[in-house]
């Protein structure tokens, strides 16, 4: 069987294609994987899957957008900007796809695995006539996203004689049972497990000392927006605590943290490591970086962007069920995050509602499970266009 997965734009979005992704491959099957920047290409192959180059080198998401200005509006309100979000994610998409059609013309897959804002995948699929599988990056809703794609692709969608996006054959899903809506679409679950890039370990990184230990994540841009003395006004007050302080940050903002926190854990660590041995992970909600502390079992003090919709919808779902905190960006000054830390591990209700919604992912069907799905249905679109 040969598997094409449009992974996305981001990092994290190829992260989460990785276990089942790996579990095709190790089933036997013919994996490749694109994504729609061409500066990830090589974040798919150190993750050890086959990388397809179907966009401009050097090309940046601004500027495929920037070509028409009816999409350079930012809306201020949240819910509209989440459904311009999708006309953005679908002109990005959009421009993958002569590449796309001219890879399968050499590489004809017997299936399309596209991510939630893949919108690519749905469209290749129908043009190729083979099953289109989604796959569920975090447990964001995107019926805003896809509103605002299906009016973006209204021309790619009218060369398939169609007006709306085709729906899914499989619909992956990876949101603990207990965080999914009352009301929703029938689903394949699919246990939910880290995928990101590993690196050499260091022993402070997968152990503990005795005190209470607190992850500490904003970003990748902490260099790039110069957030050194808030992440250091964290770190000061969450010490004083009498807490161990973990900070993964990309490479480029270490020599300066070091500089400035002579005694602090810092470094590019891969997520999954350092989480299990964290009793509260601070994070900007990030939808990976909440998935791997949901499964992780870890609380978590949320602090979102009040301009995006998705992320604060995804936070309240996590404080609803007693699993984390939620703080404002003007509300989260050092201080009153590190109190918060401090509420969170005064309150064993915290840990437990976390430690809930882990044994929920745990108990899910594996990636590996879920690779029989997929052959059945790959069986199934086989002998119905033979019979």
């Amino acid at each position: 069987m040969r598997v094409l997965i449009l992974a996305g734009i981001a990092p994290s979005t190829i992260f989460s294609h990785v276990p089942l992704g790996t579990a095709l491959h190790n089933a036997g099957h013919q994996v490749m994987m694109t994504a729609s920047l061409d500066d990830l290409v090589p974040t798919i192959a150190g993750v050890g899957l086959s990388a397809v180059r179907v966009t401009d080198p050097g090309v940046s998401p601004r500027e495929i957008i920037a070509r028409d200005k009816r999409l350079l509006r930012v809306p201020e309100d949240p819910i509209e900007r989440e459904q311009q979000s999708g006309h953005w994610y679908a002109r990005i998409e959009a421009s993958t796809l002569d590449a796309l059609v001219a890879f399968t013309d050499d590489w004809r897959p017997d299936v399309i695995i596209g991510g939630m804002a893949s919108y690519a995948a749905p469209l290749l699929a129908k043009r190729l006539g083979v099953p289109y599988v989604r796959h569920a990056w975090d447990i964001h809703d995107p019926r805003l996203l896809d509103l605002g794609a299906t009016e973006e692709l209204q021309a790619e969608l009218a060369e398939l004689g169609l007006d709306a996006l085709p729906e899914p054959d499989l619909m992956i899903d990876i949101t603990p049972p207990s965080l999914r809506p009352p009301i929703a679409q029938a689903v394949q679950m699919m246990r939910w497990i880290p995928g990101n890039t590993q690196r050499c370990l260091e022993p402070w990184m997968y152990t503990r000392g005795a005190d209470t230990r607190i992850g500490v994540t904003i970003g990748t841009g902490v260099a790039t927006y110069n957030q050194y003395d808030f992440l250091q006004g964290i770190v000061e007050n969450v010490s004083a605590l009498d807490a161990e302080v973990v900070v993964p940050v990309a490479d480029d903002a270490l020599p300066v943290l070091q500089e400035r926190l002579k005694n602090v854990r810092a470094g590019w660590v891969p997520l999954d490591v350092v989480a299990p041995t964290c009793d509260v992970l601070v994070h900007q909600s990030g939808g990976s970086t909440m998935m791997t502390a949901l499964s992780c079992g870890v609380p978590q003090v949320l602090i979102p962007d009040p301009n995006l919709f998705r992320a604060n919808e995804m936070a309240r779902r996590i404080v609803e069920a007693g699993a984390g905190l939620v703080l404002t960006p003007e509300e989260a000054t050092s201080d009153v995050i590190a109190k918060t830390c401090q509420e969170i591990v005064a309150n064993p209700g915290y840990a437990a509602a976390a430690r809930g919604l882990a044994r929920e992912i745990a108990a899910l069907p594996l990636p590996s499970e879920v690779v029989r799905r997929v052959e059945w249905l790959v069986h199934e679109a086989s002998a119905g266009s033979s019979a």
